[in-house]
């Protein structure tokens, strides 16, 4: 069997919900790329992940006219390869791209996913399979609450998604000390005493300026843990961060990749870091990645955005990976804001007919195969193709 072609799409699916990053503030962009992979006995595999701003955002990500550019010279590579050689496939891939630049592992997981699914369907089973089977029926999640304009927005959104049954809530904050102040008060107000709430500092603070803040948000309303306080590379920031504060401290972008995860590891920066699939390079690299932090007794949150293909591939992984239990729930409905849903069934008008996976009342259920699980809908996938941008075809 031989990999014969792969198509490169540009899919503009704007999002429903509200998903404002603190850092700017910045809306979530709409710009997505559909891989579809398919083979000479009729297989075919498919894959997204980031939605890619119009120009290059927070130092991870190039637009999506860049990345479908180097796409087309790694689907060259794809050309002619047996699919089942999985590993070497994706060896193949990352030897092809410059690590050192975070947008390429965006653009891995995009093949990633694609070669996953693809061979799960040529195996019938589902990915999670591939990765040493099931190892969770179902999962609690954490709901990651946008940067909304007002503390009235944020209280609210909070309380709903509590209601709903999610477990707790991480809130974007930045570095006005009053704003902030009054957002986790209203957070705190709004969910009650008991639900964990997190603050996502958006890399806006200094070292100082952060261990007053979090010593202040601890004490008066209960931090679970604090994540990207200072900027990625103020390697001798977090250090005296860390020996400041006693509010458990979690990666983000300092841990973009395997190689910044580890040199953080290493000086005992963080106590857990932040698994996001499609920006480690897809499933492959995940497990690699949450392998080295459980060698290194760290934990992890996994978490996706982007689309439901991205959101697919992360349950499969999140669903053989084990119960880490502790503070730390699983950040696996992000995607759910291109939607404007809080649960799967309210999904509508997407490019996969059904959800592979079910989110409902705040736990996300193990998906079915084979692959990811996912049937593309054409007519869906024709309405959301950008109009502006060719599709690319490699043979």
């Amino acid at each position: 069997m031989k990999i014969t072609s792969v198509e490169i799409v540009p899919i503009e699916q704007k999002h429903k919900g509200q998903f404002i990053v603190s850092t700017g503030p910045t809306n979530a962009p709409d710009d997505f790329i559909l891989v579809r992979i398919k083979t000479d006995e009729g297989f075919e595999g498919i894959g997204s992940s980031y939605s890619f701003p119009r120009k290059p955002l927070l130092m991870s990500g190039c637009t999506r006219d860049g990345a479908m550019n180097l796409m087309r010279d790694m689907a060259s590579l794809l050309i002619g390869q047996n699919p089942m050689q999985l590993s070497q496939i994706l060896g193949t891939l990352e030897k092809a791209i410059s690590g050192f630049f975070t947008e390429n592992w965006y653009i891995l997981s995009h093949f990633d996913h694609a070669l996953y699914d693809l061979k799960g369907r040529i195996m019938n089973v589902p990915v999670y399979e591939l990765l040493g089977g099931l190892r969770r029926e179902s999962i609690p999640l954490e709901f990651i609450v946008s940067f909304l304009p007002t503390t009235e927005e944020i209280a609210e959104l909070s309380k709903r998604v509590i209601d709903e049954g999610y477990k707790s809530v991480k809130v974007h904050v930045n570095n006005d000390f009053e704003n902030t102040k009054a957002r986790v008060k209203a957070v705190r107000k709004a969910v009650g005493g008991d639900i964990p709430i997190a603050i996502d500092m958006g890399m806006r603070y200094t070292a100082i300026d952060a261990a007053r803040t979090l010593e202040y948000l601890d004490k008066e309303y209960g931090l679970n843990f604090a994540e990207q306080p200072l900027f990625p590379y103020d390697m001798s920031g977090h250090q005296l961060l860390r020996s400041k504060t006693n509010v458990p401290l979690t990666a983000d972008h300092s841990a973009m990749s395997l190689s910044q995860a580890y040199e953080h590891i290493k000086l005992n920066n963080f106590d857990s870091y932040h698994c996001l699939l499609t920006r480690v390079g897809g499933i492959g690299r995940a497990a690699k990645y949450c392998d080295m932090l459980e060698t290194a007794q760290l934990n992890y949150q996994i978490c996706n955005m982007d689309n439901s293909i991205a959101g697919a591939a992360a349950a499969h992984f999140a669903v053989s990976r084990s119960d880490r239990g502790g503070r730390f729930y699983d950040e696996l409905p992000v995607y759910l804001y291109l939607h404007g849903t809080l649960d799967t069934a309210s999904i509508t008008d997407d490019i996969v007919k059904e959800q592979a996976a079910v989110i409902k009342k705040g736990v996300l259920y193990a998906p079915k195969g084979p692959g990811l699980g996912l049937e593309l809908d054409e007519e869906m996938v024709k309405r959301y193709i950008a109009p502006d941008v060719e599709t690319i075809v490699v043979k």
